[in-house]
């Protein structure tokens, strides 16, 4: 554009600005959504990044991106206690420990922390393997989870199961997960410790010999003339 051609157009105005050199309004309706309230969009968008699909109950889930370092919410005791069921559910094996002795109640810890409904759950649930591990005893010096006899102990887990399926399906949910994602348990039963993808599910080679009956079949549709 020439210069006779910039003197007709007029004034250019400034980034922002009107030609009068008031400041201009933001724009609205034109494909960008501005946030009215600071950081009501990005906490709408965080929650629905976090929605998980699935069919497994809400007390199974892990919450998707819980920090590695967090609050502990467990005291000592009930960090024991919630150990030696985990040891209960998944037992030690020749050359490897439990599902506890792994490590499992510090995952789940994290776990707890990241969910406060889990860890309502939780707390709920221990206390009733507690109480019914010393119910036992009565009047005999009372004993914890942890100094029972193995039959003992799934005595007290199937009573617990029945009083609190809830509890006692996200227990084993969480034992069933801390376990088998440790590289030393993939090692043991021949898992390749790797994500599924790219690479795919490792399959058997196929067998033709699958579709000799199906090939055999007569055609079962009409011929179109």
């Amino acid at each position: 554009m020439g210069q006779r051609d910039a003197d007709r157009a007029g004034p250019v105005a400034p980034p922002g600005r009107e030609t009068d050199g008031t400041e201009r309004p933001p724009p609205t309706g034109s494909g960008v959504m501005a946030d009215p309230v600071p950081g009501v969009l990005a906490t709408a968008a965080g929650a629905a990044a976090d929605t998980i699909a699935g069919p497994q109950a809400a007390a199974g889930v892990t919450p998707r991106d819980a920090p590695a370092a967090l609050p502990s919410v467990l005291d000592e005791d009930q960090r024991s206690l919630l150990t030696a069921v985990l040891d209960r559910l998944v037992p030690a094996r020749a050359g490897l420990a439990g599902a506890g002795g792994l490590g499992g109640a510090a995952v789940l810890e994290r776990t707890l922390a990241a969910s406060p409904a889990l860890r309502r759950l939780f707390f709920e649930g221990l206390i009733a393997i507690d109480l019914a591990s010393a119910a036992r005893d009565v009047p005999s010096p009372v004993r914890g989870f942890a100094e029972l006899t193995p039959d003992e102990q799934d005595t007290v887990l199937r009573a617990v199961e029945v009083a609190l399926p809830a509890f006692f399906a996200a227990l084993v949910d969480h034992a069933y997960r801390g376990y088998y994602t440790r590289p030393e348990v993939h090692r043991l039963i021949g898992h390749a410790s790797r994500p599924p993808q790219p690479l795919g599910h490792h399959l058997p080679p196929f067998d033709p010999a699958l579709l000799v009956r199906q090939r055999r079949r007569p055609p079962f549709w009409r011929h179109t003339p």
